[in-house]
């Protein structure tokens, strides 16, 4: 009787072997709980981690979008007697901004992404810095003196945040090509020769 009211219920029949390592409700040991898993392996919307990374994302990327949209034209409070750098502060704001578009447009592709690829893809924000300053002043020594009123520069360093893993791969294969071969190589292959 037992066994018709679960099948009346839904329930799987009584003798059906796969009833208990189906059903992670159930106890089996077929699908292990996510809290038993590590905090990196979860999937970073079931994770406080995950969704807390996500959030401080979000509120960054709105205050640089702010900051990036509002023209101030006043000094910072409280470092006002501090020389203007080489690097104007639409540089490291744009390289943020475009490496944090790679985290949400990488997020998009993989929404089931696990915490750990999340923090993986929160690595290329301080990566992405050096880069666009780097682009920047490249772009300073090709086009001259004046590179803050063009437009493509900034666009130029967004891109540079935006595909920063490219980039670097790019520019450590022209660095391959363009720089002579370091001297660890020429004695690694002098040594073979023998004496």
């Amino acid at each position: 009787m037992s066994d018709s009211s679960k099948r009346a219920r839904g329930g799987p029949p009584a003798d059906d072997p796969t009833r208990e390592s189906d059903d992670p409700t159930l106890g089996g040991d077929a699908a292990p709980a996510a809290d038993d898993r590590p905090q990196l392996a979860r999937t970073w919307y079931r994770s406080r981690l995950g969704t807390a990374v996500v959030a401080v994302d979000v509120l960054l990327t709105a205050v640089l979008a702010a900051a990036a949209s509002v023209a101030i034209d006043a000094p910072f409070a409280g470092i006002a007697g501090l020389a203007p750098g080489i690097v104007p502060p639409f540089v490291p704001l744009f390289s943020l901004l475009g490496a944090l578009g790679f985290v949400f447009t990488a997020l998009v592709e993989r929404f089931d992404a696990s915490v750990g690829t999340l923090v993986r893809y929160n690595l290329r924000l301080p990566a992405a810095l050096p880069l666009g300053v780097g682009v920047y002043l490249l772009s300073d020594l090709v086009l001259g003196q004046g590179v803050d009123e063009v437009p493509l520069v900034v666009g130029t360093v967004f891109l540079s945040g935006l595909y920063v893993n490219l980039a670097y791969k790019r520019l450590g294969a022209l660095a391959r090509r363009l720089l002579p071969p370091g001297r660890g190589g020429s004695e690694g292959r002098s040594g073979r020769g023998g004496n």
